[in-house]
């Protein structure tokens, strides 16, 4: 199943990012170059950015901790797309040269864990890209996942595939319904807990697809 990304709605264990400061919705980690092993090449451009962290975003689809922490490094060596332009191979601009993984536990106690990626763009082949980059016009990314199944956050069914989706998806995602919880009755908000991402790919987005997937730093090696 493809997941794509979108911005976020709550984090896991859900507390809503309107709930928190600006600066510890988005800048949780302070990720650097310096914290991924590559070498430089003249006409690259390099940037570093927060490619998806442990939320619950506007598609409805959550993505918890662990199941972060063990996909990660699949988005090394995937490519680099513009705006999920990702059907023909040769649409590629780049390659994810490294990702890192990190997380920090929030002052409500709920654990927010990120993926970070080095992005690499040959800027002699694609100056238009470089340049919009270089200008802070095109200044967030949005990855793309394909994932081994999902669980829906109210009644807790797996599924591999939609033809085993429960009642809940995807027809009641992002609304509150009432299930039984160990003989109780609880109103829960649904949406799909993502498990076993594949990252195929991240993009260069003019829009912000998640308010956190923004680049934290860029350069053009001359």
């Amino acid at each position: 199943m493809i997941k794509f990304g979108a911005p976020t709605v709550t984090l896991m264990g859900g507390t809503s990012t309107s709930a928190l400061g600006k600066r510890e919705s988005i800048d949780l980690h302070p990720v650097t170059f310096d914290d991924f092993k590559f070498s430089e090449k003249k006409g690259f451009v390099y940037t570093v950015a927060r490619a998806i962290s442990s939320r619950v975003n506007a598609n409805y689809d959550g993505w918890p901790v662990d199941e972060i922490k063990q996909g990660y490094k699949t988005f090394i060596g995937r490519p680099v797309f513009v705006e999920h332009n990702n059907q023909d191979p040769k649409r590629a601009r780049g390659v994810i040269k490294d990702a890192i993984y990190r997380e920090t536990k929030l002052a409500s106690g709920i654990v927010d864990a990120s993926v970070y990626c080095l992005m690499e763009v040959d800027a002699q082949s694609f100056p238009k890209l470089a340049k919009a980059i270089m200008e802070e016009r095109l200044n967030a990314v949005s990855m793309g996942a394909d994932v081994a199944g999902t669980t829906c956050s109210a009644c807790g069914r797996y599924a591999s595939k939609p033809a085993e989706y429960c009642t809940h998806i995807p027809a009641l995602k992002g609304r509150k319904v009432v299930v039984y919880k160990q003989g109780k009755r609880v109103e829960s908000l649904v949406w799909e807990n993502c498990h076993k991402p594949n990252f195929f790919e991240l993009s260069y987005v003019f829009d912000p697809a998640d308010e956190s997937a923004w680049l934290l730093q860029k350069k053009y090696v001359q």
